[in-house]
């Protein structure tokens, strides 16, 4: 049983089950400091973490469309901001809006194409050194000369209780051809994803899907899946620079 469950590791698997389960997180990290992640987000339901996120303006949140997919993720959905523990601290936002992109599906054989959604906050939020929005992708980062970060709630390895405490892995961005390659049999990667990859025992794991990956201080990926948790094999991630006019679309139509 516990080998089926090291075979696949959607990072947003959680989201799909009773509250009561056990989100995600990185593996091999380091203890985020207050501020350090000011985007970062706690998707929370019943003040339970689910996912992360990641604020783009005072009002809007980009996060993995997986994470929100049924009706009831969103029953009792809060966003807290401003903070390194789930458990305490930061400020409570309700949401007014939930988007997913429209052609996303969350079929597994099609690696969770499409993998993002955009939440609009019902009042702004209060930027300060503990919080504020990221700029967005300027670039494609998948060309495979980049290093970025990426930080999460949750797991520390396959087995353990989620951390209560922000952590966070510089990893590889790998190039396109990494990324595609990497993973031959279903779920597969495809052409609007990046991927990333550190060494054996650093990366994703439960509790961080929906967070950032940042690159240059500009939010460059969405974690969407792991097979399995910082096992030697890339990471997968919703590449934002492909979905920028989505994400504007979904600012103008609920601000």
């Amino acid at each position: 049983m516990m080998m089926k469950l090291a075979i696949l590791l959607v990072v947003g698997v959680i989201a799909r089950r009773a509250y009561s389960d056990e989100p995600e997180a990185i593996v091999g990290g380091n203890v985020a400091t207050p501020g350090q992640f000011k985007c970062q987000v706690s998707l929370q339901v019943f003040d339970q973490h689910i996912c992360g996120g990641c604020l783009i303006s005072e009002t809007h949140v980009v996060t993995a469309a997986h994470c929100l997919e049924k009706p009831d993720h969103r029953i009792g959905l809060t966003v807290v901001t401003g903070t390194i523990n789930t458990g305490k601290g930061g400020d409570r936002h309700g949401v007014k809006c939930i988007r997913l992109h429209p052609d996303y599906t969350g079929k597994k054989e099609e690696g969770w194409m499409n993998d993002i959604a955009v939440l609009t906050l019902k009042a702004p939020v209060r930027t300060n050194i503990y919080q504020g929005p990221i700029k967005l992708a300027s670039m494609d980062y998948t060309t495979g000369k980049h290093r970025g970060l990426i930080s999460g709630w949750g797991r520390t390895d396959v087995t353990s209780a989620p951390s209560p405490v922000l952590r966070w892995v510089e990893v590889n961005v790998l190039s396109l051809e990494r990324c595609l390659n990497g993973h031959r049999n279903p779920p597969k990667t495809n052409p609007k994803q990046v991927c990333t990859l550190e060494k054996f025992g650093k990366g994703a794991c439960q509790g961080d899907s929906g967070g950032p990956l940042i690159v240059n201080d500009e939010l460059c990926g969405i974690v969407s899946w792991v097979t399995p948790c910082a096992m030697g094999v890339s990471d997968v991630l919703t590449n934002v620079f492909h979905y920028l006019k989505f994400i504007e679309e979904c600012q103008a139509k609920c601000p």
